[in-house]
């Protein structure tokens, strides 16, 4: 599912396969930040006081980092989606992705696309970067195994 960050800089979207994924997405990020999901029908609140661990609590039955450690996989997928822009923006830029076969030439693209952003906190590169280092400890943890 489609999601719009509530954040105070630039617009931004990602991909997220359900609610929970979606919540520690944005928790990842910041507890500053909340989404809302492209039809509105899921949101995860912005929790700039407190409340986040609570409220995840209530919604999903455990606790964030159960549901990270659950979940890191799906939350390493939906950083590595977080896109500069809005819903129209995404819909281009999927166009531009499915067009580029080369993987070197899409990860450039995707780094130049980032580019775009107008404020000092790139919230998409901050995300790519946890979205890798999300990667590389499943990646770790399968090899130890």
């Amino acid at each position: 599912m489609e999601y719009k960050l509530h954040n105070p800089s630039d617009p931004y979207t990602f991909i997220a396969e359900d609610s929970e994924t979606a919540a520690l997405t944005v928790f990842a990020l910041s507890t500053a930040y909340g989404a809302e999901s492209r039809d509105g029908s899921d949101s995860v609140p912005v929790f700039v006081f407190g409340g986040a661990e609570e409220w995840y609590q209530r919604k999903f039955g455990r606790t964030v980092e159960e549901g990270l450690e659950e979940k890191m996989a799906e939350v390493a997928e939906s950083l590595s989606s977080v896109m500069l822009g809005d819903f129209e923006d995404r819909r281009r830029y999927k166009a531009v992705l499915a067009a580029i076969a080369d993987p070197e030439k899409r990860e450039k693209f995707i780094d130049e696309w980032q580019d775009g952003c107008s404020s000092l906190t790139d919230i998409g590169a901050y995300a790519h970067a946890l979205g890798r280092k999300l990667a590389g400890r499943i990646e770790a943890a399968t090899e130890n195994q």
